[in-house]
């Protein structure tokens, strides 16, 4: 197909920059990146259940935890274990810091940031380096200059905002105060809890990425449940929700998962208090979060199983209004993810490009076709949080 593509930063091949990721197959084409921010991998148990549900990095976990039992199951690390080895292989990366933006002023975060940057130069360490920001960093408040810089201090960026959960989106439009990714709606009152938020969230990070010349890889941080329960202006998040966080983001080319499974806020009065809904699912069953939990695992297996096409650079390509979508060619057939634009729901209507010749799309994972017609076929979206992953032969 003669269409242009997206800005790319290499996919599995980036990875072969870092000589500690590249031993480890974060270069496979058949590798993504599949996180737990703070997880608990203390013990065997834990390890083999998070890694039965797709997990395959810790972000961060408690530094007493056995480095060997980590590296015996076969998953990675941001940080070193007390015990690990020096140059321990399992961790591949390095997480620098969090929310620096929201806990700083703008000129000490910055020089802290940089001094840990230089610390931890890949360069000398063989291992990327990871920063996760506020999405305080995505709004009108803060200069563009200033979002250049703090992303010109790690290898890969991520912003946490969990629409679906927080208070935010009640709050009157004027305080709604994101920037307005080119070619969208803003997130407003109308919009912001639905999955389309966090697409919108990604592309603002792209446009960062723009702006500072740099096409590095951006990471996803969806939650396993709400950070507050479902009281206080908080609501939680339905297995539904925490499936369409994902796609929504990896539509919008995100090039990692890092789940936030902690549920720390409002102590008092949260009606699903978690420290690791990994391990609260495990351990006790809880009922608020057993379900959030397996729906995570079963959106990661889907992702583990198409991470040959997701590791392949995007085509730009608008299949026509109210749809929010993203285009991929694999092994002679054209993969289509699909969701709506701004949470809408309903028929959608989909113009291919001249390329894609084929009669027949099937729709992945739901044993179902629909035919094309005049270079065209439609579709249902039931939800706001539907999404839906289509296969046509070139």
């Amino acid at each position: 197909m003669e269409l242009p593509r997206i800005p790319w930063e290499g996919g599995p091949d980036f990875w072969k920059k870092f000589a500690v990721a590249e031993a480890a197959g974060w270069s496979d084409p058949a590798f993504f990146p599949i996180m737990l921010w703070y997880g608990s991998p203390g013990n065997d148990e834990q390890l083999a259940f998070d890694k039965a549900l797709g997990i395959n990095t810790y972000v961060h976990g408690n530094p007493d935890s056995p480095s060997a039992g980590i590296q015996s199951h076969g998953m990675y690390t941001l940080f070193a274990p007390k015990d690990a080895p020096a140059g321990w292989a399992n961790q591949v990366g390095t997480l620098l810091d969090d929310e620096v933006d929201g806990r700083y002023g703008t000129a000490e975060g910055l020089a802290h940031m940089e001094k840990l940057a230089a610390q931890y130069d890949p360069a000398v360490t063989g291992r990327f380096t990871y920063a996760n920001w506020t999405s305080g960093i995505v709004s009108y408040d803060v200069a563009m200059t200033v979002s250049v810089n703090y992303y010109n201090t790690a290898t890969v960026n991520s912003v946490d905002q969990y629409f679906y959960a927080v208070p935010q989106c009640d709050w009157p439009a004027s305080q709604l105060r994101w920037r307005t990714p080119s070619g969208h709606n803003p997130i407003d009152q109308t919009n912001c809890r639905t999955a389309s938020s966090y697409g919108k969230i990604m592309s603002l990070q792209q446009e960062i990425n723009q702006a500072r010349n740099i096409q590095g890889p951006l990471w996803a941080l969806p939650a396993v449940i709400s950070t507050g329960g479902s009281t206080g202006g908080y609501k939680q998040i339905g297995p539904e929700q925490v499936r369409a966080q994902v796609w929504s983001s990896i539509i919008h080319e995100a090039r990692g998962i890092v789940w936030f499974s902690q549920s720390p806020d409002q102590q008092d009065v949260n009606d699903c208090i978690s420290g690791d809904a990994f391990q609260d699912a495990r351990v006790h069953a809880t009922p608020c979060l057993k379900d959030q939990v397996a729906a995570a695992g079963e959106v990661n297996a889907e992702v583990r199983m198409l991470a040959p096409v997701l590791n392949t650079q995007s085509y730009v390509w608008d299949f026509g209004p109210g749809t929010d979508t993203m285009l991929k060619v694999k092994d002679q057939s054209a993969y289509i993810f699909a969701m709506t634009d701004d949470g809408g729901v309903g028929e959608r209507t989909f113009t291919l490009p001249s390329g894609l010749a084929g009669s027949v799309v099937e729709v992945l994972n739901e044993n179902r076709t629909l035919p094309v017609k005049n270079g065209t076929f439609s579709d249902r979206f039931d939800n706001e949080f539907t999404h839906h992953i289509y296969r046509i032969g070139l």
